[in-house]
């Protein structure tokens, strides 16, 4: 269970001059970075075919969001020191990647296995290092070097291009590793988690004019255990399993808990990147509702006007 004692929130209002803030966080944490990358991670390998004898092998690890949050990718680059970010305003999309053997090797992977990720991100994670590391020693230019890096290439993320599957059609998937969760989630890990697949929403029913709050984080029904851990984390919320979709959430929607666990809880441990300005609004109307109830409902719904996808 999470007992850092909060700050009254009461004594912390928001407007629209602070809007801006979470672009002057302080340097990034470590535990918020695989957090992040736990959400948003992605370790790739491309596989693809140069001539009827030689195929290219690319590895690389890159986080790809919408280019509205291009900032919280350059403080990334900053935090690593490696890689490069580049946007594609034509597609709304922004890249932090790490492609250089090297810059893998030296940072990236350290990184990880000191701060190790521990949703099922875990298992890409290392089966991708093994592939970096015969890249390093050049094995990837032997037949069994290559034979091994189909096997690994098998069982990361979707598994092996139809191309490639149907050039190689006895490859056997490489076995995937357990995820060892933690005893207790880190406040940081939290923050960063939820700053890619968390979520803070409001709505008012139109039949009875009741004004509600919720806040959620979605993830793949494989990774139940760890989200079940949100519920001790946070003192509070419920998980909703849903086997047709293959998703589970987890999700607070009592007012009392989301005004004195989860708002202070991100007061302390910040979202740090776009996330952050949903967050704000979202404090806003729960420090409305809180004063005034119903009362404040015009302005409560001038806010729901204003976040989330309609920003």
């Amino acid at each position: 269970m999470y007992n850092s004692k909060f700050c009254n929130i009461r004594t912390i209002t928001h407007n629209s001059s602070v809007n801006q803030g979470f672009i002057k966080e302080p340097c990034l944490s470590p535990n918020w970075v695989t957090g992040f990358s736990d959400a948003e991670g992605c370790f790739t390998v491309i596989i693809s075919k140069v001539s009827a004898l030689r195929w290219r092998i690319i590895v690389s690890f890159e986080i790809n969001l919408h280019s509205k949050d291009i900032l919280i990718l350059n403080q990334i680059k900053d935090y690593f020191g490696v890689g490069s970010v580049t946007s594609r305003p034509a597609r709304n999309l922004c890249v932090y990647r790490v492609t250089k053997p090297d810059d893998l090797i030296k940072v990236i992977i350290p990184h990880f296995i000191k701060y190790p990720l521990i949703s099922h991100k875990y298992s890409d994670f290392v089966l991708w290092s093994k592939v970096v590391e015969l890249m390093s020693t050049k094995q990837h230019l032997t037949p069994i070097g290559f034979k091994t890096i189909l096997s690994y290439c098998a069982s990361i993320n979707t598994g092996l291009s139809q191309k490639v599957a149907l050039a190689h059609p006895n490859v056997v998937p490489a076995d995937r590793l357990g995820v060892n969760l933690p005893t207790n989630l880190h406040p940081e890990w939290v923050s960063g988690f939820v700053a890619g697949d968390g979520g803070f929403s409001i709505g008012i029913r139109k039949a009875t004019g009741q004004i509600y709050f919720r806040f959620h984080i979605a993830q793949h029904s494989r990774d139940q255990q760890l989200m079940q851990m949100f519920i001790s984390f946070f003192d509070c919320g419920k998980l909703s399993i849903r086997t047709n979709i293959k998703r589970c959430d987890y999700y607070v929607q009592s007012f009392e808990n989301i005004f004195n666990l989860i708002i202070p809880h991100f007061d302390l441990y910040p979202l740090r990147n776009i996330k952050t300005l949903d967050f704000q609004s979202f404090k806003e109307a729960a420090l409305l509702y809180e004063v005034g109830g119903r009362n404040n409902t015009n302005k409560i719904q001038q806010i729901i006007d204003s976040m989330n996808s309609k920003r």
